[in-house]
């Protein structure tokens, strides 16, 4: 129950009054200034006059475990405003008394009562009237002590850290994330969607209401309208291009502003709309090639920022002259990519680099005293979270970055209010797991699934070892090679790389002697080199290079007798393939080039290479012969988005990820003449299914990820 609901509606403390339903504090009538905190505490005081109310009680009512705080910093502050309010003070208390380190009690009169049992009556009005005088006197001399003390504690105040509160607006489980949210101009709402529809959220006081949308119509939160009643969204159909739309929150039919467009934003005069366009990935929804502008009424499309060779954009944010955009160009696709965030006079498309870092997310926000909000994504906790940085007119310049705030997980959208004092993003986590399913004897169907992986670590399988007793994998957490036997609760490190690097992959050489691994530098310089293979034995001990190349991708062995092994790299829109030996590195055979693939796998025996080679979103895998190059198309019938397709153990069928109708996951197995049986369905996101040589086990990586929106404030 809330202190209000155990007050009278007003309560006197002489000349004050305390109206409870109002959240008023008035002196003779007149109301005086007091916040919400302050506010609540004297409630809570009130409710229990001439008893102590711990500080734990005061911490439990008004800050809640989803809010990050300095407490006693942010508590001494709001009791300090409320004795100013009540013209007292801590010295000389006429209604609030401290009980030290433990909390506070009200000692004066309430409602015209007596004063409260076992407290001390304050000094009579006559006993103060005749010593009035003696006071004023005492004054006259302090005087010019007391005003140096009241500078410097001005100047003490002022010169102390901001405290920045971060607080989380929505609870959404990981079955239901948050896919968008947006902070209305006044900073009073949110507008968020999630997998059941869009809502809109009072901040202050929690009440959420379902925004009315048309049957079959689901979008993406992007930003508001300035009129505060209509928000710009992102329509994303099972087919064709997503577009942008306005609908107003109170319900009605919504309309089409812009097709072929995706995470748009207002310029500061809301004359302009800033958007994506081209080349959207179904696992990467955020990001495009080109940036545009547009009139507000979707009129005059301008191209303001061009695709570049391996590179991706992201959302844009407007300067607050509305002359520029800045947004996140990045190769975070390839290996040895890096991100940096571009300024870009958008009337003379004209781009300049302010501010590279390979730890960059695609989230930011131009702030209207000139502050550019972005985010640190990753493992480093020391680093990641939200920084800020003030841009420069000229390239390669800006202030020295500030971290606002720092906290777990990936940060994948910023808006903020009109004035820029209230931040909204939207944070997510991710985790993958190992689970270890047996397959029946005729491989359409799982007989168990149990967990093998028991952290909340992103861990990823390559490989089994020959004998079929362990797996190995690698995590996003740590540059090591793990491997973790089917009945055992803790995996071993094989291998570790220094810290500036990342290892990608795992897979063995055509005996099972060796373990091969791609290792990629955290920061690579113009003529390093952006990625390595190496190799290790089974057991553990000393790698040693096998060869080098830029943006290596993926590498595959077949199982002996055959001593195929094969890597690829990303070279602008293609994916090239070249034969490489164990011991002696690359082959002087042609190599084999093909559209930019999302990935291919080598068959056991290393007759044939299956590879998508278009998007994901399609129901055709490409089994090209290793021997002749010839390519046949094998449709998988009555599937459609299929997104990994690995061999299984004896090379008669793949194991096939794909999304049904419903978007649910599923695991199937795919014949070589197209027909599919669905071994798993899952809420949570299949990656892949990595095959145990003996056939009888399969080890299959699932990813969950929660993501929900959170409120900063006093960031400034």
């Amino acid at each position: 129950m809330s202190a209000q609901a155990q007050l009278p509606q007003v309560v006197r403390l002489g000349v004050f009054e305390v109206d409870v339903r109002s959240g008023e504090l008035r002196k003779s009538g007149v109301r005086l200034r007091l916040q919400e905190q302050p506010f609540q505490i004297l409630c809570m005081l009130l409710e229990h006059p001439g008893e102590l109310v711990t500080r734990e009680e005061l911490r439990n009512r008004l800050w809640s475990a989803d809010t990050f705080v300095d407490f006693d910093h942010s508590l001494n502050a709001a009791i300090k405003r409320l004795r100013d309010a009540l013209g007292e003070s801590a010295d000389a208390p006429v209604f609030i008394e401290t009980m030290a380190r433990r909390g506070y009690r009200f000692i004066a009169p309430v409602n015209g009562s007596s004063v409260p049992s076992g407290i001390e009556v304050a000094a009579t009005r006559e006993r103060t009237k005749s010593s009035f005088a003696r006071q004023w006197a005492a004054f006259a001399l302090l005087s010019p002590i007391l005003i140096i003390v009241l500078v410097w504690a001005v100047w003490w105040h002022s010169s102390q850290p901001i405290e920045v509160m971060e607080h989380k607006l929505t609870a959404n489980s990981w079955e239901n994330p948050v896919s968008s949210a947006a902070v209305s101009p006044d900073g009073k709402n949110i507008a968020y969607a999630d997998n059941t529809g869009m809502y809109l959220k009072v901040i202050h006081t929690g009440e959420t209401h379902p925004v009315p949308l048309p049957p079959n119509f689901s979008a993406d939160v992007d930003t508001w309208f300035p009129d505060g009643a209509h928000l710009l969204v992102t329509r994303r159909e099972q087919t064709g291009k997503p577009s942008l739309w306005s609908i107003s929150i109170f319900g009605g039919t919504p309309r089409k502003l812009v097709e072929d467009a995706w995470e748009a934003s207002f310029s500061p005069d809301r004359s302009h709309i800033a958007f994506l366009r081209g080349g959207e990935l179904p696992y990467a929804p955020t990001i495009g090639q080109e940036e545009w502008v547009i009139n507000s009424d979707g009129t005059d499309p301008l191209k303001v920022a061009s695709e570049k060779p391996n590179t991706w954009v992201g959302p844009p944010t407007w300067s607050p002259d509305n002359k520029r955009i800045a947004y996140v160009r990045t190769n975070h696709g390839w290996a040895g990519g890096t991100s940096s965030i571009e300024v870009n006079e958008w009337q003379k498309t004209r781009a300049e680099s302010i501010f590279s870092d390979s730890r960059l997310g695609l989230a930011l926000l131009w702030l209207p005293d000139g502050h550019v909000t972005y985010a640190f994504d990753g493992p480093d906790q020391e680093g990641s979270g939200v920084w800020m940085v003030t841009p420069q007119q000229s390239s390669n310049n800006s202030t020295h970055p500030r971290r606002i705030t720092q906290g777990l997980g990936g940060i994948t959208q910023f808006t903020g209010s009109a004035d820029g004092k209230v931040l909204v993003l939207l944070r997510s986590n991710e985790q993958t797991n190992i689970s270890i399913a047996t397959l029946g004897a005729e491989g359409t169907r799982l007989l168990a699934n149990k967990r093998l992986t028991l952290d909340q670590n992103f861990s990823l399988p390559f490989s089994w070892t020959p004998d079929s007793k362990a797996v190995l994998f690698v995590r996003n957490d740590s540059p090591q090679i793990f491997k973790q036997g089917i009945d055992q609760p803790l995996a071993e490190s094989l291998v570790t790389s220094p810290s500036e690097h990342w290892i990608s992959q795992a897979r063995l050489t055509p005996d099972g002697s060796e373990i091969l691994y791609i290792v990629v530098p955290k920061y690579v310089g113009p003529e390093t080199p952006a990625s390595s293979i190496f190799a290790i034995p089974i057991g553990g001990g000393t790698p040693r290079l096998v060869l080098k190349d830029i943006r290596i991708v993926n590498v595959q062995c077949a199982r002996s007798p055959s001593t195929l092994c094969l890597y690829s790299i990303a070279k602008g829109k293609t994916l090239v393939t070249f034969r490489f030996d164990v011991r002696s590195g690359k082959s002087a055979e042609p190599p084999q080039v093909d559209p930019l693939a999302f990935g291919w796998s080598l068959s056991p025996d290393g007759s044939q290479v299956s590879l998508f080679a278009e998007s994901r979103d399609q129901q055709k895998i490409l089994l090209r012969s290793t021997s002749t190059g010839k390519t046949q198309e094998l449709t998988v019938k009555g599937w459609t988005g299929l997104a990994t397709a690995d061999w299984s153990a004896d090379g008669k069928s793949l194991l096939v990820s794909a999304k049904s109708h419903d978007g649910e996951s599923v695991l199937l197995n795919v014949t070589l003449d197209g027909k599919a049986s669905v071994l798993l369905r899952s809420r949570n996101d299949i990656l892949w299914a990595i095959p145990a040589p003996n056939g009888k086990l399969v080890a299959i990586p699932q990813r969950t990820f929660t993501s929900n929106a959170w409120l900063v404030e006093n960031f400034r």
